[in-house]
């Protein structure tokens, strides 16, 4: 008790239960985290809030400027007054298989600056170990194993970069005609396409003969309302930069552009060698190019002088979800381009068809934290308030107070492509719009019309063939998202497929 007493009155502290406070010279006491059960503080496990205090990067919170929240941002005045951003422009990479897209872009990329030194030589070494030292460019954009076992791309590769003047959204598409829906998935988003054609003897005509991917992949294009196409003339060095080789094939496509409905205005061939990296982002010095290539445009300098798209910044928000997923960090996410419209952080929003509300928590957009987004950018919306299993790619989110329509039924005036079998009431396809692919029926063939002028010139008919337009019905196995064309031209777009060909495609003139 004396001993007790004597360290009481050293420390200055007062016998429990005395109701005075801790003195002013002596440390407050910090509470245990010892749990209830006894055990030891070692045994007890680390919960988030461990994590969180013990981790030496986590940013301690400091106190902030009061501003203005995300959702009182009037987005339309800003964009009237921003002007130091490029011109945003989406471009999607088609054409057959072995012509060398992906080897293209991937050496584009590099020669951009948007591929280290050691990315390249651990793809040079890797590639090298299979015996696909070729490969080592397009493993820039084939990033799976089963893309570089196979040494064909799948799924679309999506990157960005940035020219003097462009800011651009490149979607590299699959040209194995597998894949072609995924092809369609990327085309979608496209404002522009590049079309990349082997120049080699023997490649292009298998790529553009019948069974080559080249011809589809430009209907395709097409039908999905891309204005302007670049035509990349590949493996220019194989044919030793022939001009004759090159005119060729320039001739051989122009034709057939035609007949799919583009204007000689809103094409532009350009040659190029996607493995040397010639006359891709600088003007070739090739002198057997160089001799006759009058125009000296180099690929980067073709992008740079494309039109940029006007963009429905005041139309109703529309966000067609090309995926659903996790992030480790912020939770449930989904990606897509924004089609119309805008959306800020905070915003109320409902995934269609189902009509299932959320919030948008945040909004990302080439990984970094924006407050808010507008059409033609592709973003993530980090989501809450919804369950995962209530979104799914295709879906299309929207405002509460104007939603996109959905049906099961609807009018289309499409073209017919070169068919093998006649199109007669109800004939299976798959419909395909945006990103998705529905199973559905032709239910009626409701009136052929003129090419030229549009007018009906046969009720009623009996069943359609190749290159006739004709206004249908279309009845589809579960509710769709659409839009009327006149509304919006790319959530109004469909396309049939049949047997692994496409056989029709068109716009919706009426929604039941």
């Amino acid at each position: 008790d004396q001993l007790a007493t004597a360290l009481r009155t050293r420390l200055q502290v007062k016998p429990h239960g005395s109701g005075d406070s801790t003195p002013t010279n002596c440390v407050t006491p910090v509470k245990c985290n010892t749990p209830r059960s006894g055990s030891p503080p070692s045994a007890r496990k680390a919960g988030p809030r461990d994590t969180l205090r013990d981790s030496p990067s986590t940013p301690v919170a400091t106190p902030k400027a009061k501003k203005s929240r995300p959702k009182d941002i009037d987005v339309l005045a800003l964009l009237d007054t921003k002007t130091d951003d490029k011109p945003l422009i989406n471009v999607a990479v088609v054409g057959h298989v072995d012509a060398g897209k992906s080897t293209l872009m991937g050496h584009l990329l590099c020669l951009l600056g948007h591929v280290t030194k050691k990315e390249l030589h651990k793809n040079k070494t890797e590639s090298q170990k299979l015996g696909k030292g070729s490969f080592a460019y397009a493993w820039v954009l084939d990033e799976t194993g089963e893309e570089r076992e196979r040494g064909v791309t799948i799924d679309v590769a999506q990157t960005r970069f940035e020219t003097n003047y462009k800011t651009v959204n490149l979607l590299d598409a699959p040209g194995h005609r597998d894949f072609v829906p995924n092809m369609i998935s990327g085309a979608a988003q496209a404002d522009v396409a590049i079309l990349v054609v082997d120049s080699t003897q023997g490649g292009f005509e298998a790529g553009f003969d019948q069974g080559g991917q080249t011809r589809e992949h430009v209907v395709l294009v097409r039908a999905l309302g891309v204005q302007k196409l670049v035509v990349a003339i590949n493996k220019m060095e194989n044919v030793d930069w022939s001009k004759e080789r090159f005119d060729f094939i320039k001739s051989e496509l122009a034709l057939f552009f035609k007949t799919v409905g583009f204007k000689t205005s809103e094409v532009i061939f350009v040659p190029v060698s996607g493995m040397e990296g010639d006359n891709l982002a600088e003007k070739s010095q090739t002198p057997q190019l160089t001799a006759w290539y009058k125009d000296q445009s180099s690929l980067v300098d073709i992008i740079d002088g494309l039109e940029t798209p006007k963009r429905s910044y005041d139309k109703p928000f529309r966000l067609v979800i090309t995926d659903v997923f996790k992030h480790p960090q912020l939770g449930l996410s989904v990606a897509g381009k924004v089609d119309s419209g805008f959306v800020i952080v905070g915003t109320p929003v409902v995934a269609m068809p189902a009509g299932d509300g959320t919030m948008v928590k945040s909004i990302i957009v080439n990984e970094k934290s924006v407050d808010y987004t507008v059409a033609g950018e592709q973003c993530v919306l980090v989501l809450g308030g919804i369950d995962q299993s209530k979104l799914h790619n295709g879906n299309v989110l929207c405002e509460p107070h104007s939603r996109v329509r959905t049906t099961l039924k609807f009018r289309a005036r499409v073209l017919v492509f070169n068919i093998d079998v006649p199109i007669t009431k109800g004939f299976p396809i798959d419909l395909h719009y945006q990103t998705v692919n529905e199973p559905a029926v032709i239910s009626r063939l409701i009136s052929l019309h003129s090419k030229a002028t549009g007018e009906v010139i046969k009720s009623k008919p009996r069943c359609l063939s190749k290159n006739q337009v004709a206004l249908i019905e279309i009845k589809c196995e579960r509710a769709i998202c659409l839009e009327l064309f006149k509304d919006s031209k790319s959530l109004g777009r469909i396309t049939c497929r049949y047997g692994g060909s496409t056989v029709a495609a068109g716009m919706v003139i009426e929604i039941t």
